[in-house]
């Protein structure tokens, strides 16, 4: 875009594309990538384009009993989430509109099924089911296209009985691809030895999946090239004072690392550049008359998502925003 449009200028014309159109344009140049995930673009997309935003909360009452419930963003509609089976446990979600969940039969509880659904037009498809036998551990959804609609979702599992003494961790790995409509089973996920997945949710950006492990690192799953690699990550876990927390997030649609500063008021991140290291860009001050509080989830340059380990201890959240446009699941 001309250099000579003013900032205004430039968010005027780029408040009017379609969700697809705006990612693109991200991906172009770091002016706009910068331009539109300040705040006030951000409210202005969601006025002029009829969005929904925020985040998805899913709540472990107790037992297997799942409740889930939306967080919409300033300025957002609100999502619906009562079409939904009972007791459904939504798995991953994607920017694109769509999420993965699993429900139990309504006669056989034992018996799982998974859909991948739409939820601001309450579409839902029955998938194949993967091998439900094995403890799930992480699921994730990339969306490769938009149209035909092609996606792909990852779901990394654990046997039930793992023995203590072996010399490694090992996950299953399975793959749903949309345009097979299978599930395929590929070589297994292996890592170092006491080293394993953390219960966070993966971050999904600009097709590749992150996952954060025990030892700080990071895995990382390129869903184009179906590639497993690990990422350092910005601090050494021996550096670390026992009990700090560390977390995986995006910022401003880039991988981000968060962590804890000595004091625990406050919390560095590091944003993973295009050539994979990180670059420390500020620190979060959370004192906020909550004492020792955990940073979640980023949503925009002024917005951020803090939990006082009471209000959202027992939740996972997942980021979330969608067009009202039908999906067209077959193809």
């Amino acid at each position: 875009m001309d250099s000579k449009f003013s900032d205004d200028m430039k968010m005027e014309i780029l408040s009017r594309t379609s969700l697809k159109a705006l990612d693109i344009m991200r991906c172009t140049s770091q002016e706009f990538q910068y331009l539109t995930y300040e705040s006030y673009f951000l409210n202005l997309y969601k006025q002029r384009n009829d969005i929904v935003s925020g985040f998805l909360l899913v709540n472990l009452r107790s037992g297997c009993e799942y409740i889930n419930e939306f967080a919409p963003s300033t300025n957002s509609h609100s999502l619906d989430l009562g079409f939904l089976p009972p007791n459904a446990r939504i798995l991953a979600s994607s920017e694109q509109g769509f999420m993965v969940f699993e429900s139990p039969h309504r006669r056989y509880y034992k018996l799982i099924s998974y859909h991948v659904c739409k939820p601001a037009t309450k579409q839902v498809m029955t998938l194949p089911n993967p091998k439900t036998k094995y403890l799930t551990k992480n699921v994730a959804m990339v969306v490769m296209g938009s149209k035909p609609l092609h996606y792909k979702i990852i779901r990394l599992s654990e046997p039930k009985r793992e023995k203590l003494d072996k010399p490694y961790t090992i996950y299953r790995y399975e793959i749903f691809d949309s345009r097979a409509w299978a599930w395929r089973l590929v070589d297994p996920v292996i890592l170092p030895s006491f080293v394993f997945l953390s219960n966070q949710q993966p971050i999904i950006t600009r097709g590749s999946i992150y996952m954060l492990l025990s030892n700080n690192e990071v895995l990382k799953f390129d869903a184009y090239w179906e590639k497993w690699t690990t990422i350092s990550s910005p601090i050494q876990t021996l550096d670390c004072p026992f009990g700090t927390i560390t977390k995986l997030v995006k910022y401003k649609g880039k991988l981000s690392f968060t962590c804890e500063t000595q004091g625990r008021l406050s919390w560095e991140i590091w944003v993973l550049t295009s050539d994979e290291s990180w670059e420390k860009l500020h620190v979060f001050d959370t004192r906020v008359d909550v004492g020792r509080s955990s940073l979640e989830a980023i949503y925009d340059s002024d917005t951020r998502v803090i939990n006082d380990y009471s209000t959202l201890h027992s939740y996972r959240i997942l980021t979330f925003r969608s067009d009202f446009e039908p999906a067209h699941f077959e193809g």
